[in-house]
């Protein structure tokens, strides 16, 4: 005992601001002071769902953290449109998590066309998509980040600029580049067929359609001759390339997944993860062989006639003395790779799936395209040569959006409906989902496959390339784009969906893809 007591009166007791305190308050407050933290945010937390009650809301897994595991669960590819209609349903056309983020307080989402119509005449306060988010931590000097904040804004600079890269000038000039892929595309579909020493093979189209539109926007977007395209050639075949030829081939492909990967993980993310050794390193080699690419385009010499491309392009778009800097040019058109193929490689592929499923769709399209030359039709003509196939892609588009949420933040504190309170910096989405798959909008059929429901255009309420300013500035090029390889693999090839083929699984990342991909049955049509 009088060891211990001699100890305890040797031990130094610390000081606080020059004042011994004894060791049990520093024990004491150890334990009370994250109760007090708790019980603070809690009280807080409590006050911020009293905010936000007049906004209906599924039930909360954690009074501190809010509606951030329904948020989480939303997010999840595979659940994304189950989850989405499910809350749509219990909850109604409008609903809102509340986030436990000091800047980004609310996730609102709506379906409502009374409610989009105020977002959309707000323009002054919902005018940008949400900062932090997305592109703005990949390519934030390009379009998709880059915020509008008037005429004179850095985004309005890059919109005037890129505008004429969609113009009919450069359709026309893209026209060759295109047939040339669509051409090897149509080689290798065959080979495959012939490989199987059958009348048919199944193909994942899908697949297929994402290496395509990757030597697409290679050849029309960065100049060079991308054939990734030659990778999907049946093994053993007299042309396919070695390993190390089908390495450097997908090293675009490899560029331009990795790019939106790090797009959808630094969404929410402790920035410090991207910094992680595999991550960093991973990013960094994708960066480095991409503007290797980018310098060898912008030294080259100008380029003319066919061999348009968007890079050299933007490099010589100006404003008075204004132009682009090598690094707003470098995120301008990794913006263009990213916006421009897989969008438009996952909307024709959902499309081919539909037309295999319905022959009748099918010869339609077939006695369209018999009067039409696809491998020299212009784009600047396709609309006006193939308006039945223009209608089976919007269709498609339609069921199977390839966006199913737009955007934006709020920039001050507002209220929509004149109930919806949003604080400053609220995200606000749209579900395109919701409205495309909507019986108020496209009537009691609205699950069924029907082109001809776009015969006479299509509602205002259909947004499959955004609204406002920020709609798309590219949806011309792949509208063109997808509606030619629509009409150039049914005149080419018969479809049709193989008794055991998985039924693809809607898989929603930033754009909806097929979980298994789509597999089609597909056999060469004979001469016409």
């Amino acid at each position: 005992t009088n060891r211990i007591t001699s100890w305890t009166r040797a031990a130094k007791m610390p000081k606080v601001a020059g004042v011994d305190v004894p060791n049990w308050c520093v024990a004491g407050a150890a334990v009370l002071t994250p109760a007090a933290i708790y019980a603070y945010l809690l009280r807080m937390s409590r006050q911020r769902r009293a905010f936000f009650a007049d906004t209906p809301q599924p039930k909360e897994t954690s009074a501190i953290f809010g509606g951030l595991a329904t948020l989480m669960e939303i997010n999840e590819p595979e659940k994304a449109i189950p989850k989405a209609k499910q809350l749509f349903k219990e909850l109604g056309l409008t609903w809102g998590v509340r986030l436990p983020f000091p800047k980004t307080e609310f996730f609102f989402q709506t379906c409502d066309p009374t409610i989009i119509a105020e977002i959309q005449s707000k323009k002054d306060i919902f005018h940008s998509r949400p900062g932090d988010m997305l592109f703005d931590n990949t390519i934030p000097l390009g379009l998709l980040a880059l915020r509008s904040e008037g005429p004179q804004s850095q985004w309005a600079f890059h919109r005037r600029l890129v505008a004429p890269l969609f113009s009919d000038k450069f359709l026309l000039g893209y026209s060759g580049q295109i047939q040339e892929k669509a051409d090897l595309l149509r080689f290798i579909l065959n080979e495959r067929i012939k490989d199987t020493k059958s009348s048919e093979a199944e193909c994942d189209i899908q697949h297929c359609l994402k290496l395509a539109t990757l030597d697409v926007i290679g050849s029309i977007g960065f100049g060079f001759n991308s054939n990734a395209l030659m990778t999907y050639l049946p093994e053993g075949h007299p042309r396919a390339l070695s390993k190390a030829e089908a390495a450097n081939e997908l090293k675009f492909l490899e560029a331009s997944m990795v790019l939106f990967l790090e797009t959808q993980q630094r969404t929410g993310e402790p920035k410090l993860l991207r910094y992680l050794p595999h991550r960093f390193m991973r990013w960094w080699r994708t960066m480095r062989d991409l503007n290797k690419r980018i310098d060898e385009v912008l030294s080259s010499g100008k380029q003319e006639g066919s061999k348009l491309n968007m890079l050299k392009a933007l490099q010589d778009a100006h404003e008075g003395d204004r132009k682009m800097s090598k690094a707003e040019l470098t995120d301008e058109i990794l913006t263009l790779l990213e916006a421009g193929h897989e969008t438009t490689g996952y909307t024709t592929s959902w499309a081919l799936y539909e037309v295999a499923r319905h022959p009748e769709v099918q010869e339609k399209i077939l006695a369209e395209t018999s009067a039409v030359d696809l491998d020299t039709l212009p784009l600047t003509n396709v609309q006006s040569l193939l308006p039945y196939t223009w209608m089976v892609w919007q269709e498609a588009l339609r069921l199977h959006p390839t966006v199913t949420i737009h955007y934006r933040q709020a920039e001050v504190d507002t209220t929509l409906g004149g109930k919806y309170k949003l604080p400053a910096g609220s995200i606000v989405t749209i579900s395109q989902l919701m409205l495309a798959h909507s019986e108020e909008i496209w009537g009691p059929d609205v699950m069924n496959f029907s082109p001809e429901r776009m015969e006479k255009g299509y509602p205002e309420l259909h947004l499959p390339f955004g609204f406002g300013g920020r709609t798309c500035i590219g949806k011309r090029l792949a509208y063109v784009e997808g509606v030619y390889l629509l009409a150039f693999l049914v005149k080419n090839f018969r479809l049709r969906v193989g008794e055991e083929a998985p039924i693809p699984t809607p898989w929603i990342t930033v754009t909806h893809s097929a979980k298994e991909g789509i597999h089609l049955m597909m056999s060469k049509r004979s001469e016409l």
